[in-house]
C-alpha cells in the first residue's frame, strides 16, 4: 500500500494534463489516510456518480424539473469539493443559482459547463491514476 502526502500531488510535481490541474486535495488525502488505493477508488466512484448525475440532470431539463436539476447540482458540488474538483463545484454552484432565477434562463449552458469542467477534471484524475499505478 502506497501512502500519499500533499507534497506528492501532481501540482507539486508540475504535472498536469489539462489547463486546470487536479490533484488530491488535503481533505481527500486526510479522508483516505493517504492511501493511494483508496484515493483511486474514490476517483472512480466520483467519476461514475458524477457522470450519472449529469445525465439525470439532462433528463430533468427535458422534463423541465428545476428542483431535480438544482438537487443534482448541489450533490455534485459537495462531492466535487471533497475531491478537490473546485472548478466543477463552482460551476455547480452557478447552476444551482440559475435554477432559482425567474424564468430559469441559461440552464443548458450552465449544465454544459458543468459537464465540460467535469470532463477536464476526469481527464486529470485519469492521468493521476495512471501515474499512481506506475
Amino acid at each position: 500500500m502506497v501512502h500519499l502526502t500533499p507534497s506528492d500531488d501532481l501540482a507539486a510535481k508540475g504535472e498536469h494534463s489539462t489547463g486546470r490541474a487536479w490533484s488530491p486535495s488535503a481533505l481527500l488525502l486526510e479522508a483516505a489516510g493517504g492511501d493511494a488505493d483508496l484515493i483511486l477508488m474514490l476517483i472512480d466512484a466520483f467519476s461514475s456518480d458524477t457522470e450519472a448525475r449529469i445525465e439525470q440532470m439532462r433528463g430533468a431539463l427535458a422534463a423541465s424539473s428545476l428542483p431535480d436539476i438544482r438537487a443534482g447540482a448541489h450533490t455534485i458540488k459537495g462531492s466535487a469539493r471533497q475531491m478537490g474538483a473546485d472548478a466543477v463545484a463552482e460551476a455547480c454552484q452557478e447552476l444551482e443559482l440559475v435554477c432559482d432565477l425567474p424564468g430559469a434562463v441559461q440552464i443548458l449552458s450552465r449544465l454544459n459547463r458543468v459537464q465540460e469542467l467535469f470532463e477536464e477534471t476526469r481527464g486529470a484524475m485519469a492521468a493521476y491514476s495512471s501515474g499512481s499505478k506506475a
